[in-house]
């Protein structure tokens, strides 16, 4: 694949970074409303630990499939690429949050953590598992040369992580709307930045065969 000149390639950083971070910030909104709807109603149904499982499995989903939307739209623009990289991006974290859900369950804990502490730590571990997953999954969209698009599973991991990373150095007991803000835009920037940057680099390499 020709290498796409330099001015191309910083503007669609920039976009992906900036469309990211805004679709992070309304995403989480959006899954959480989501999650806490789909939970409410299977509570009524099934255990609550596991409705908590299976409507965080949304949560995960959710978010995954809304920012896997924003990159598909992007990528189709300088490479062809299926839809389906869509819903490899909230397969990978729909089944990290059901499994992390699920084994909780079963040792007798809940999903329903706190975000915040030592619970902030398994949405990071579970979000780090996710993303590796989700780049898993679309890595195969990306080309057959597997030394320039394992990259992706990498930085995948690790933009979802830090995403979640992050917020241990934000969260303050005096949480606010401001706080909370600054938090997901802190965290959208950052898997923006990552992942973009990965994906700069991997459209722009030689190597890449579609």
């Amino acid at each position: 694949m020709k290498a796409l000149k330099f001015d191309k390639n910083s503007m669609f950083w920039f976009k992906w970074l900036v469309n990211t971070a805004t679709v992070f910030i309304f995403g989480i909104l959006i899954s959480f409303a989501l999650a806490f709807l789909i939970i409410s109603v299977l509570e009524t149904f099934i255990n609550e630990a596991l409705a908590h499982a299976i409507g965080y499995g949304f949560l995960g989903g959710g978010i995954g499939a809304l920012i896997g939307l924003v990159q598909w739209k992007l990528l189709r623009k300088k490479i062809a690429i299926s839809a389906y990289w869509i819903l490899a991006g909230a397969g990978g974290l729909f089944i990290s949050e059901l499994v992390a859900g699920i084994a909780l369950w079963a040792i007798g804990s809940d999903r329903d953590i706190e975000f915040e502490g030592q619970g902030l730590l398994i949405y990071v571990l579970i979000y780090t598992i996710g993303g590796a997953l989700a780049g898993l999954l679309q890595r195969p969209l990306l080309g057959k040369n597997y030394i320039v698009t394992k990259i992706w599973v990498y930085t995948s991991a690790l933009g979802w992580g830090v995403a979640f990373f992050l917020p241990l150095f934000i969260i303050t007991d005096t949480m606010n709307f401001l706080v909370f803000l600054a938090m997901l835009i802190t965290s959208g920037l950052a898997l923006g930045f990552i992942t973009g940057t990965a994906m700069k680099r991997i459209l722009r390499s030689e190597l890449l065969t579609l």
